[in-house]
């Protein structure tokens, strides 16, 4: 609906602004947040205005990254694309896959890409502490992280069993809710000011 209306580009922009002084509020108050991620739509990097607009913000490096679907197609993968992806990871926002392995990412548009990190989709997490022959194909995907040098998280991570098999598996990161259920920002900050 948002493509429709031709608007997307505007609730990126709000999406963006509202994440980084989020970020910003949350490390001057010392909370324990290294970077946040924000749902872009691939259909951004066609945006000539893009990268002259992302300058205007003037992100820290290493503080932000956008997160993809795993809709990317290799036929969608042109020069301009490739060029605003440049852009992107020069001024030191990172690149991530979501749902990984459950899409349309082919090897050749994952080597073009080159993300920081890709999530492997919680449809093939869900089985990894009960099925031998699941735990051996997540741990392909994280292989193929590793030879490629991109980081691997496996997200809907819902068990603390499903948790340690993946950390042995050799996940770098784990999101779920064994850990925690999704939560506004408001309720993000008194949760991480809690002692451990």
């Amino acid at each position: 609906m948002a493509e429709d209306l031709n608007v997307l580009a505007a609730i990126d922009r709000e999406v963006l602004s509202t994440a980084k002084s989020d970020f910003e509020r949350w490390k001057s108050d010392g909370l324990p947040i290294e970077s946040v991620s924000v749902n872009v739509s691939f259909r951004r990097l066609s945006d000539e205005d893009l990268i002259p607009a992302l300058r205007k913000l003037k992100i820290q490096p290493g503080t932000i990254s956008f997160e993809f679907l795993e809709s990317i197609f290799l036929d969608e993968f042109d020069d301009r694309v490739a060029r605003d992806i440049d852009g992107i990871k020069e001024m030191g926002i990172g690149i991530d896959v979501d749902d990984f392995g459950t899409g349309h990412t082919s090897f050749v548009s994952l080597l073009r890409l080159m993300p920081r990190r890709f999530k492997i989709d919680q449809q093939l997490i869900k089985p990894v502490a009960t099925s031998a022959e699941q735990r051996r194909l997540v741990a392909s995907i994280v292989d193929i992280g590793r030879t490629l040098g991109i980081k691997v998280v496996a997200e809907g991570v819902e068990t603390m069993e499903q948790a340690r098999v993946l950390s042995e598996i050799g996940c770098d990161f784990l999101q779920g809710d064994a850990f925690a259920r999704p939560m506004p920002a408001h309720e993000l900050e008194r949760w991480l000011a809690v002692p451990l």
